[in-house]
This record gives structure tokens, C-alpha cells and sequence, in this order.
């Protein structure tokens, strides 16, 4: 499959530590016509925006990045725009990660140390040692995290690892990736799947989420194919003694793809 921002992304990947350049490159992989200069251009006026209002404090930039309008997108959550960096900030409205993506680079512009942590289905941020919930635009406490984990029966091993861009470049995706393949649209997710596969090769659940989508397109002889890759990469031996089960079944069906 063609994949026009692929160089692009081998870039970043060989040595960029910013965030908002994997997702603008996200960005370009959802929507063709996502435009990175007017969104850096953007991000430069909010910095400066939020310098000129006042005092630069980790606790400053969040309240003036609320002021201005940024918030979570509520009953419209689950749009591939809001994994858009031009929509996100057209709007003022977003998900966890780009929300968060856009709170990093305005922090950094305003030269603070601004990371993201890889809290288990909400992204979260660091600015200074200010936890923020981007969704809510607020800060919150790691106490008030464990409790949301306890509550959901998530374990807390891993869920305040920091997120390098090559993380949040790899989340955002398969944010979209899952969206559309539950869309049945499961052209576009293997396409956003052959970028993944660029940032992380060796993933055998990105090869067997190709197997799903594949499947749902009706290609038993691809989803064998996936699947043994899937067999290659897999963790353990049981879990590859699980996929050679389902590569048998794939083998039972006859191909209706022409």
C-alpha cells in the first residue's frame, strides 16, 4: 500500500523528541488536506497569548489554556477530527492525547518542561510537577489517578510511564485505527496499520488487528498471513500455540476477494 507521509515519518522517528510533529503527521495520515504551518503558526499566537496575560507557571498555563476556550469534546468524542490537530484547534475541542499534545507544545514555547504520561485510556500530562488532566483541563493529583484505577480494576504498573513522541505518535494512531475499524472501515485502518507498523515492526497485536480487518473484508488467506506474522512475533509460546489455532480456521475458508 502507498503511503505518501512515510519518509516523513522515518524522520521524526530517527530523532525528534517533540510531540506535536507526530501528530501533525497523524494529522496528515487522517486527513490530506491538514495543514502543519498554519497549526505551528497557531500554537506560537496561544503561546504568546498566554505569555502576555500574566505570570508563566505550569498552573497559569492551564487556567489560560481553559480561557481560551480549549475543552473536551463531550458527546462528540468518538470523531476521527478530533485526532486533528487543525480541528482540535478550530475548535477548541479534542480528546485526551490531543488536547494534550497541544497543552505540551504551548508549554515548551513557553519554555517549560512539559511531558506526556501514558495513563491507561486517558492521556494525561506533566508540566513542571503539575499533573494535568488535558479532558478537563485542570490539574489532578496521582492519589485521585490510583483511585480512578482502583475503581476500574486497572493495574498501576506502567500507568504513570512518561510518553516519548514516538508513544504519542503510536497512540493517537491506533486511536483512529480502532474508530474506523469499528466503522467497518477496514481499508483505512490496515492503511493507518502500515504506518504503525513503521513505528513498531514488531508488534504482533498490530498483526492481529490487521487479521481482524482483513477478516472483516472477507481475505482468509491474508488474515493466514497476518497471522503468522502475529506467530513471529508473539510473546510466548502460548500465545502463539493460540494464533496457529486461528490460522488453521482461516485456512478452512474459502477466499471471496477476486
Amino acid at each position: 500500500m502507498d503511503l505518501p507521509l512515510k519518509s516523513d515519518l522515518e524522520r521524526f522517528l530517527d530523532g525528534s523528541d517533540d510531540p506535536l510533529e507526530g501528530a501533525l503527521i497523524v494529522a496528515g495520515i487522517v486527513d490530506k488536506t491538514a495543514d502543519a504551518d498554519w497549526v505551528r503558526g497557531e500554537m506560537d499566537r496561544l503561546a504568546g497569548a498566554i505569555e502576555s496575560a500574566g505570570e508563566v507557571t505550569p498552573r497559569h498555563v492551564v487556567q489560560r489554556f481553559a480561557a481560551c476556550g480549549f475543552h473536551g469534546a463531550g458527546d462528540n468524542y468518538y470523531e476521527v477530527d478530533n485526532s486533528v490537530l487543525d480541528h482540535v484547534l478550530r475548535n477548541r475541542r479534542g480528546i485526551p492525547i490531543s488536547l494534550g499534545v497541544v497543552l505540551i507544545g504551548i508549554a515548551r514555547r513557553l519554555g517549560l518542561e512539559a511531558l506526556g504520561v501514558n495513563f491507561p485510556r486517558h492521556f494525561l500530562v506533566t508540566i513542571g510537577d503539575l499533573l494535568v488532566d488535558p479532558y478537563a483541563v485542570a490539574p489532578t493529583s496521582i492519589e485521585h489517578c490510583r483511585q480512578w484505577l482502583k475503581e476500574n480494576k486497572v493495574a498501576e504498573a506502567g500507568a504513570f510511564n512518561i510518553a516519548d513522541a514516538r508513544n504519542i505518535a503510536m497512540r493517537m494512531l491506533n486511536n483512529v485505527r480502532m474508530l474506523v475499524q469499528g466503522q467497518g472501515d477496514y481499508l483505512w485502518a490496515l492503511e493507518i496499520s502500515d504506518y504503525q507498523l513503521v513505528i513498531a515492526p514488531d508488534s504482533y497485536g498490530l498483526y492481529v488487528e490487521r487479521a481482524d480487518a482483513w477478516l472483516g473484508l472477507r481475505a482468509p488467506e491474508m488474515v493466514v498471513h497476518e497471522l503468522e506474522q502475529a506467530v513471529r512475533h508473539a510473546p510466548d509460546d502460548a500465545m502463539a500455540a493460540r494464533l496457529k489455532e486461528r490460522i488453521e480456521q482461516a485456512r478452512r475458508h474459502k477466499s471471496v476477494v477476486n
